[in-house]
């Protein structure tokens, strides 16, 4: 009994090596393949007829496309190898203290593991299930968190993937490390007066370590037709990064996607802010979008960013752009449409000098604020689609929520 501890370390730690150098094959398998596939072939005929070169060019192009999603798998296949958590066993009387506290609030609790990973965070796995003959209500994962923080005198909250509700059949359950700031948002946004639907998209969402993931998507043109591809782009956008795959990576998969439409009328633009909360930093990766704003007090920074948009981007990619942030600092999204036509043709500027003297308001209210004097600077007149997208952090005090 006294080597158990020893001997499940050694067994995760050849079972986690094990995964990886499966993953590691399959990688080298997929960067093999788009060896091939890019690949130039010689044409055995010297002069091929019209029809025939154009397709031809038609598929080497889908061959070239081909060959860097396969590399980007082979790279999302090794990053995931390379990652590495360290699973600890609580001590006996820890766990049994653990154990009881939940039994005495109606939850059973097996298989409790601390998880440490390989940025240093912590985390607490284990299966959980509601005890129904002494069941006093259902339990929600958040319930479960802060009784967890109490036993354990270590702040958690509960993960993304959890379930809501704890019921009887165990389920595994992983609570996380608190972050240090709390966030809020707010949003404006304006139609082109002559449609009904604006082009432009959004979303805020978690996921990962980044904390909070702020996506803005502008389509080209207006109306419907731009609606559908922005919402495509914010949609790829959340569900790759809510996968785990990095923005980085991401960016290059939506534009391989857009480039595969094979139109220069549908191209679509990207702007993606990430918001790592436990460390207080954020990072901009942009392809054909307006210019971002960081608001440190009266200080206010503009970002610039990759000029062409996903589909046009080609072999470039863009270059994320980090900057640290602290407790009341904003960061300030928009589309083209809101610095666009301003009479001394000076938008970005006078938007800039309008930030640096709003201070102690909401994200909602320096969203709305924004959009009205954009407005009022063409006379009332809406001719593109206008969105602002705001987000202010704040250090996290006992009893603070998200926004």
């Amino acid at each position: 009994m006294k080597n158990r501890g020893s001997a499940d370390t050694v067994q995760s730690e050849y079972l986690l090596e094990y995964g990886r150098r499966k993953i590691r094959v399959c990688a080298d398998t997929f960067q093999n393949l788009a060896q091939i596939f890019s690949e130039e072939r010689e044409d055995e005929e010297q002069q091929p007829e019209r029809a025939f070169f154009y397709l031809k060019k038609s598929l080497e192009r889908e061959r070239r496309l081909f060959a860097e999603n396969l590399k980007e798998m082979a790279e999302l296949m090794n990053r995931t190898s390379q990652e590495s958590v360290r699973f600890l066993r609580l001590g006996k009387r820890r766990k049994r203290q653990l154990v009881r506290a939940l039994a005495g609030e109606g939850l059973n609790a097996e298989d409790v593991y601390l998880v440490q990973r390989g940025n240093g965070r912590m985390e607490l796995s284990l299966l959980l299930s509601a005890r129904q003959a002494r069941s006093r209500g259902t339990r929600t994962a958040q319930e479960a968190a802060d009784l967890l923080s109490v036993i354990l005198d270590m702040r958690l909250v509960p993960s993304g993937q959890n379930p809501f509700f704890i019921g009887t059949e165990p389920v595994c359950c992983f609570f996380e490390e608190e972050p240090a700031y709390v966030w809020l948002t707010g949003t404006a946004r304006a139609v082109r007066e002559t449609e009904t639907v604006s082009g432009d998209n959004f979303a805020f969402f978690e996921a990962g370590d980044a904390g909070l993931v702020l996506a803005l998507s502008d389509g080209m043109g207006s109306g419907e037709a731009a609606c559908r591809d922005s919402e495509a782009v914010v949609d790829m956008a959340e569900n790759m990064l809510e996968a785990g795959i990095d923005a980085q990576m991401a960016v290059r998969l939506m534009n391989s996607a857009m480039a595969g439409e094979g139109s220069m009328e549908c191209l679509p633009t990207l702007d993606l802010c990430t918001l790592d909360l436990h460390e207080g930093e954020c990072t901009f990766l942009k392809a054909g979008a307006a210019a971002s704003f960081v608001k440190h007090g009266s200080v206010v920074e503009r970002i610039g960013g990759a000029s062409l948009p996903l589909g046009a981007l080609g072999e470039s990619r863009p270059q994320p752009v980090k900057r640290d942030l602290s407790d009341g600092d904003y960061i300030i999204l928009m589309t083209d449409g809101m610095a666009e036509s301003w009479p001394d043709g000076e938008g970005e500027k006078r938007l800039e000098t309008l930030l640096s003297g709003m201070n102690g308001i909401s994200p909602s209210e320096m969203a709305g604020l924004l959009l009205r004097a954009a407005i009022e600077q063409r006379g009332g007149r809406i001719r593109d689609d206008m969105t602002v997208l705001c987000a202010g952090i704040w250090e996290k005090k006992d009893g603070d929520g998200e926004g």
